[in-house]
């Protein structure tokens, strides 16, 4: 039987057994169990530092090849590209050597991999919070509480740690054996890691030089579709992956799934008619029908995600910047190494356009009533992004036409969108940017990481029940 110890003070106290508490060591208070706020904030000083750490191993001169020097402007703008997976303003292969090259691999390795791990984290979190036990989780959510078991986030955490090297090892195999008939076996191995981890990091950092990206092998099948697969691998995310193994049915998976591989599939087919009726006789003239081909599909793929390249953008029709622009915005899956407003969001937005137009007062999507409350959440980060998407590229075009080159607007909107969909995609103008331009683009780059998470999370944590309903009123409209 417990008994009551007596203090010192001659009060009798309980033991911390009989409510179930541990008392930590010395009897001090008991220890609070971290929250998502405190794993967010460690979060973000982890991201804090690694990218200090990066910023001045790519400062120091033994990561530059011989005859050349790096700002820190440059070395710090190299260093958030490479975690959040965008612009290459300095070419990889040309101006850092090897150690330099292995810097900025562990930096898009970092920032993939523990992205789409803390955002699947918190997806799960949140989808606990909707629709797991109800009351409790949802509560939990809104303090910041830890609605999933440490046992539950480790499992999480190694599935998608597994996932994602087994498919970057496979790509690694799969490139290196092409890379092998065109360079020294050493070098294609460097070369096909490199461009695997990139590739399913969707970071569009390769190893080609020149800033030529993937134009040499335009008309290489091979790479074409390796390079697209492990693109669609990281930009899908594992929880996608995860149901679709698991369900193996088409109505036994899960609605966002079903919403993101639809999403995906028309955005994949529009891009790539686009890209091809576009540049037939512009950056695709000359090239056979298959290379034309190739080449459409493997910009609609990357356009939204990855950064690669394998026509010059910098030639491509206004119409095809414009374009591309929405498919940047727009990006991946939500827990994906993709950034943009994610496919989830695109499609409740449509969705509720739809049943806008067909005169219907709810929206429902695949026999499911969608609340309220969810419209709101995306409609609020959709124009967030759009607002951000303003800022940046007014701040941009104030800075290149006081201390730059004065490019076109609408490469100005097409790299501010990429810089903030996190896609590394350029127009041509990135490496003349301004000193000022470069640090607008970084912070671009980092808002548009983890902008659409934070307020996905921050919108549900906010979100309380209403205990009364005022008076409807209607407002003019048109």
């Amino acid at each position: 039987m417990n008994r009551a110890r007596r203090s010192g003070s001659g009060r009798i106290q309980p033991k911390a057994s009989q409510f179930g508490v541990p008392l930590a060591a010395g009897g001090a208070s008991p220890r609070r169990a971290p929250t998502v706020r405190d794993h967010s904030k460690r979060f973000l000083i982890a991201v804090i530092l690694l990218l200090i750490a990066g910023t001045i191993l790519l400062w120091l001169p033994w990561t530059d090849e011989p005859g050349v020097s790096t700002s820190l402007v440059d070395a710090f703008f190299t260093a958030v590209s490479a975690f959040a997976g965008t612009f290459a303003v300095l070419d990889t292969a040309d101006h850092w050597n090897t150690f330099g090259e292995a810097v900025v691999l562990v930096l898009i390795q970092a920032g993939g991999l523990g992205f789409m791990v803390g955002a699947s984290l918190i997806l799960a979190v949140l989808r606990r919070g909707t629709s797991g036990p109800g009351l409790r989780d949802a509560v939990m959510i809104r303090d910041g509480s830890p609605a999933l078991s440490l046992r539950d986030a480790l499992h999480l955490s190694r599935r998608i740690v597994r996932f994602t090297f087994i498919a970057e090892a496979a790509g690694a195999i799969l490139l290196t054996a092409r890379f092998s008939a065109d360079m020294p076996f050493t070098s294609a191995a460097w070369h096909g890691v490199f461009t695997s981890v990139s590739a399913f990091c969707n970071a569009g950092f390769d190893l080609n030089g020149g800033y030529r990206s993937l134009i040499p092998y335009q008309s290489s099948v091979a790479i074409n579709f390796i390079v697209i697969a492990l693109i669609q691998a990281g930009a899908l995310s594992y929880l996608v992956w995860s149901d679709i193994v698991q369900s193996r049915r088409w109505n036994a998976l899960a609605i966002d799934t079903r919403l993101i591989l639809i999403g995906n599939g028309v955005l994949l087919v529009v891009g790539a008619v686009l890209f091809l009726l576009s540049e037939w006789n512009r950056t695709l003239r000359g090239q056979d029908l298959v290379t034309r081909l190739l080449a459409s599909v493997f910009q609609s793929t990357s356009a939204r995600s990855a950064g690669f390249q394998t026509v010059d953008l910098s030639q491509a029709k206004d119409v095809t910047l414009f374009a591309y622009t929405g498919l940047m915005f727009i990006g991946g899956a939500p827990g994906s190494t993709a950034g943009g407003i994610k496919l989830t969001v695109a499609g409740v937005i449509v969705a509720a356009i739809l049943a806008t137009l067909r005169g219907e007062t709810e929206t429902n999507l695949m026999k499911r009533r969608l609340p309220a409350s969810v419209f709101a959440r995306a409609v609020t980060i959709t124009i967030s992004m759009g607002v951000a998407l303003f800022v940046v590229a007014l701040a941009l075009t104030i800075t290149e036409n006081r201390w730059g080159a004065s490019p076109q607007f609408l490469h100005l909107l097409f790299d501010s969108a990429s810089a903030l969909g996190s896609v590394g995609l350029s127009s041509g103008i990135t490496a003349g940017l301004s000193t000022a331009g470069k640090i607008v683009l970084s912070i671009a780059m980092v808002f548009g990481k983890v902008g659409p998470l934070t307020m996905a999370y921050a919108l549900q944590r906010r979100q309380r029940a209403q205990r009364y309903s005022l008076p409807e009123a209607n407002v003019r409209m048109g």
